[in-house]
């Protein structure tokens, strides 16, 4: 992450008007423990230990692939295991040399790249963890509107909000919101924008909505039994002053992603 909240992720630091934390009842044990996979996936079985989560589709093409593999060998400048033309390494996992289409590898390292993703949850949190808020400011600024973050057990996420000014006066507004795991990891969303006032030209709105899926956010959740949000909003402090707020007031975190809208 980039300014001040990386540092801030390696100290430790008192928690300020935190949101209740959340812990739903226990889940069952997973059937086939951490490895279980999400509904509608199957383990990949590339070899015995692969339990990546595929479609069943791509569990019965490496299962053909695995079967077919001595054909698609030749004996040529990778030794004994060089496929023949038409054909690439599988490359699963670290050694494989099972000769596939390149369309086959390449659909291989996608799944890999979204393992991480396709697990069942053996997470004690609830899913989505979802924080909708009215923003007003005291002393008569006339700036008001909402924020809204949902995050998922599968790491994806919605961030968005919608700021108005009302008054003369132009502010820069800056928006964050901070979920930490109890696991120690913290995933900061943020936004930033100037809302003009009358005296000056330019809109009076701020709107923002951001989406998309953080790969470590997985594995924190697995990882988590509860959970601390803090949404923070000023028209006075700049975004490093209103992160380092937010990251005060959910306590220390060993880790922090940072998501900018």
């Amino acid at each position: 992450m980039k300014r001040t909240a990386l540092g801030l992720a390696t100290a430790a630091i008192t928690g300020l008007g935190v949101l209740p934390a959340v812990v739903a009842a226990p889940a069952s044990a997973a059937d086939y423990g951490s490895d279980t996979c999400a509904q509608g996936y199957v383990w990949r079985e590339a070899r015995p230990s692969d339990h990546v989560c595929v479609t069943p589709a791509v569990r019965t093409q490496t299962a053909q692939d695995n079967a077919a593999k001595a054909s698609r060998w030749t004996n040529g400048a990778y030794g004994p295991h060089t496929c023949v033309a038409g054909y690439v390494w599988r490359e699963a996992f670290s050694g494989d040399d099972v000769c596939v289409t390149p369309a086959v590898r390449n659909q291989a390292r996608a799944d890999n790249a979204a393992a991480a993703g396709r697990v069942a949850s053996s997470s004690k949190l609830p899913s989505p963890i979802a924080v909708n808020r009215k923003v007003t400011f005291s002393g008569g600024v006339p700036v008001g509107g909402w924020t809204s973050l949902t995050v998922y057990d599968n790491g994806t996420y919605q961030w968005s909000g919608h700021m108005h000014d009302s008054g003369g006066t132009s502010y820069n507004f800056t928006g964050v919101c901070v979920v930490r795991m109890s696991s120690g990891s913290a995933f900061v969303f943020e936004t930033f924008g100037r809302l003009h006032g009358t005296f000056d030209s330019g809109s009076r709105d701020h709107n923002w909505s951001k989406s998309g899926t953080i790969s470590s956010l997985p594995t924190a959740w697995r990882a988590s039994s509860s959970y601390q949000v803090s949404c923070k909003n000023s028209v006075k402090l700049n975004l490093d002053g209103t992160v380092k707020s937010a990251l005060e007031a959910v306590g220390y975190a060993s880790a922090v992603v940072a998501i900018v809208a």
